[in-house]
């Protein structure tokens, strides 16, 4: 079991995926994730009042496509690229000015990215993953950030799966990475663990 230790990390937050064309009613896909995005407001304004850096790191392509890889020639591509109307983050989510945007055009929002680059001028050395979808782009996040020695939580009540799936569903992608890739718990416990470091700081 993997656990991230709260108690000496310097964490940022990462938003991945939350985008009108995953997330919205309006978007290409029809889905609506209100609650999700009602718990993970509530927990980035708890983050940003820790001084923890926040992170959207959107799955966004070239216009042209070209980068689109195995997808190019997918009608599905054509949602993600850069001026496509349901490529910005849902605006149902409370940004910040501190808050930071990065960009991966593969499900993993390390790989070929600046996301590591960003990671390092923050001074962070550890991810606390949010947003969309923990069977798909969170779990390659995880696992790249594995690879990379980089410590990843997941923040187990602050993700879901697209397409949408029945909560149960979710426990099975939750036991896969905390047995060899990440750790998963609650946001109630993380708060609770990063107050727990403030204090210790008194």
């Amino acid at each position: 079991m993997i656990e991230l230790d709260l108690a000496t990390a310097s964490p940022a937050v990462l938003v991945i995926d939350m985008q009108v064309a995953f997330v919205s009613p309006d978007g290409a896909f029809g889905n609506d994730a209100a609650a999700l995005i009602e718990r993970l407001n509530g927990f980035l304004d708890e983050c940003r009042a820790r001084e923890l850096p926040v992170i959207f790191s959107s799955y966004l392509l070239r216009a042209d496509l070209a980068d689109a890889g195995l997808l190019r020639g997918n009608p599905a591509a054509a949602h993600f690229g850069d001026a496509a109307p349901g490529a910005g983050v849902d605006p149902r989510i409370r940004r910040a000015g501190g808050d930071l945007d990065v960009r991966h055009n593969r499900p993993s929002a390390l790989f070929r990215s600046d996301l590591e680059a960003v990671l390092r001028g923050l001074g962070a050395d550890a991810l606390l993953l949010t947003g969309v979808s923990v069977n798909n782009a969170i779990s390659s996040t995880a696992r790249d950030a594995f690879a990379r020695d980089i410590p990843a939580l997941v923040v187990r009540d602050c993700v879901g799966a697209t397409p949408w799936e029945a909560d149960e569903k979710h426990e099975t992608y939750f036991e896969i990475l905390a047995t060899w890739t990440a750790e998963v718990a609650d946001s109630a416990d993380v708060l609770r663990r990063l107050d727990a470091r403030s204090d210790q700081t008194l």
